[in-house]
């Protein structure tokens, strides 16, 4: 088993997954609330002028994980004074990814707000100042990524899992004082998510400065270390930014052909994708600090089998969650949203299928990550991302598809997307094909396939009701633990689960 700390990964799977449970519950029940306080129009706005601020949720993990990289690789050697300098490294990168986004933000970005988006003209002030108040909010989290990668490097989640949650807590405070608002709502509510960005970033930052020696930044870098971090990180970087071009280009698009009622649609079905892909986010942050470990170490086969894992598990966790959430969306959103704008269930039903394609990516990304071969990744990657655009528009523009099918064109360059990922996983991790087929792809559509039968009969049979929802979570979770038990698992697997559940019995037991 090598070095590999399962305990470890265990604890800090259990503490990020509590984080995640409580911050759902939170961010849930918030977004019904502002749905509610601002109205359709002004919801819809919000997620595409300061959607720049959601977009970033998907990003953290990877850049995130592109500082990860190097920090990981230090501390396997037990090298502080190589960590302080990747460290100072990193955050005058970040600094002037800063100064970059600033820049495009008030040229290109502010062009497009005010000459090419569908915004009514008594709206266009306020969205002016939401424009400006998301950008400062998304600069707050960018010049903190160094900091929070370094927390999980040293695989410190408690920190990582209650800062969390204070940011879930204080974004709920937010909802409250919608309602007593002195100013435009729509200003308020992006003046108070600047307002918690600064306060829990800044918290990042102040923690690391005061707990990690090595977290003293001055102008001073290695120039060599430097160009080396940037060359990898500014990849990761280029990967990263396609990422948010297509979020906010997919945003944009709908703005244009179909105003803001559309972009209220889409941004509560990414609240959906959102809050049930950061599951497994979870999961496999808690993997990846040993990964990278382990190919520093050399240790290849261990560093493979918690690919293997990590992609298996982080998929059965996932899709343990969107089977019933697929057989019953309708009367989800209705008991969640209770008024759902047009085309929700559509938009949010197809994000959670791009949810379980995108759910194994990050173990293989991670793998081609500690190799530090990550040119080409980010390039295919991220063209394939931003090519989404560029279809959305032609086929928009010349043959006037419906706005469902953007999503559908969504999931189907998640496929070809995820394609690329095990394509690169194989050149540069040196990753066998065979292997992963049999020991992931085959035991994940096989679970899917098994565990779907019994679960979307019943549905056909009876009648639509929160009765039936209850029963069909219940089905669901049956059928896709029995499926994973017995096709989803190894059997040394097995065999670890029967010995944790034993000690745990023994423990338990009266002496």
């Amino acid at each position: 088993m090598g070095n590999v700390d399962n305990r470890r990964i265990a604890k800090n799977t259990l503490l990020l997954y509590m984080r995640m449970g409580l911050i759902m519950i939170i961010s849930l029940w918030a977004s019904r609330v502002v749905l509610s306080t601002l109205g359709e129009t002004d919801f819809g706005l919000y997620n595409v002028i300061g959607g720049i601020v959601v977009a970033f949720s998907f990003l953290n993990g990877v850049m995130n994980s592109a500082c990860n990289r190097y920090y990981a690789t230090q501390l396997g050697r037990r090298d502080y004074e190589a960590l302080h300098q990747v460290f100072k490294v990193n955050v005058t990168i970040f600094l002037v990814l800063a100064a970059a986004i600033l820049l495009l933000s008030e040229t290109v970005g502010l062009w497009i707000m005010e000459r090419k988006m569908n915004i009514p003209a008594d709206r266009l002030q306020a969205c002016r100042w939401v424009y400006q108040l998301s950008i400062l909010s998304f600069l707050c989290s960018v010049v903190a990524i160094p900091y929070r990668a370094i927390i999980t490097a040293k695989e410190k989640m408690k920190v990582y899992a209650y800062c969390s949650v204070v940011e879930a807590v204080l974004k709920l405070g937010i909802v409250f004082l919608l309602s007593i608002s002195p100013i435009d709502k729509l200003v308020f509510y992006a003046l108070l998510m600047l307002a918690v960005s600064a306060a829990t970033n800044g918290f990042y930052i102040l923690y690391c400065r005061c707990c990690y020696p090595e977290c003293r930044y001055d102008w001073h870098c290695d120039r060599a270390l430097a160009r080396e971090i940037m060359s990898f990180n500014g990849w990761g970087v280029l990967g990263s930014m396609a990422t948010i071009g297509k979020n906010q280009g997919v945003n944009i698009l709908l703005n244009m052909f179909f105003g803001p009622a559309v972009n209220a649609a889409r941004g509560l079905a990414n609240q959906v994708y959102v809050n049930v892909y950061q599951f497994v986010q979870n999961y496999v942050l808690a993997f990846n600090p040993q990964i990278v470990k382990s190919w520093a170490a050399g240790e290849k086969d261990d560093m493979m089998r918690l690919v293997f894992q990590a992609s298996r598990f982080s998929y059965f966790l996932l899709y343990a969650i969107v089977l019933p959430l697929l057989l019953e969306m309708n009367c989800v959103l209705d008991l969640w949203l209770g008024d759902v704008p047009a085309l929700t269930a559509t938009f949010a039903s197809i994000m959670l299928a791009v949810s379980l394609v995108d759910s194994f990516h990050d173990p293989l990304f991670y793998s081609v990550q500690a190799t530090g071969k990550v040119k080409w990744y980010n390039i295919l990657v991220g063209g394939s991302q931003l090519l989404i655009v560029f279809a959305a528009y032609f086929l928009l523009k010349f043959a006037h598809i419906r706005a469902e099918m953007v999503f559908w064109l969504i999931f189907i360059f998640a496929v070809i997307t995820q394609g690329i990922r095990i394509s690169m996983a194989v050149r540069y991790a040196d990753m066998d094909l065979r292997a992963y087929a049999a020991k992931v792809l085959l035991p994940i559509a096989g679970v899917t396939l098994a565990s779907a039968v019994l679960p979307c009969i019943f549905v056909q049979l009876v009648p639509e009701g929160v009765g039936r929802l209850l029963l069909t979570i219940a089905l669901s979770l049956v059928c896709t633990a029995i499926a994973v038990w017995t096709i989803g698992l190894e059997k040394s697997e097995r065999t670890a689960i029967r010995n944790i559940w034993r000690k745990f019995i023994t423990r338990k037991a009266p002496r």
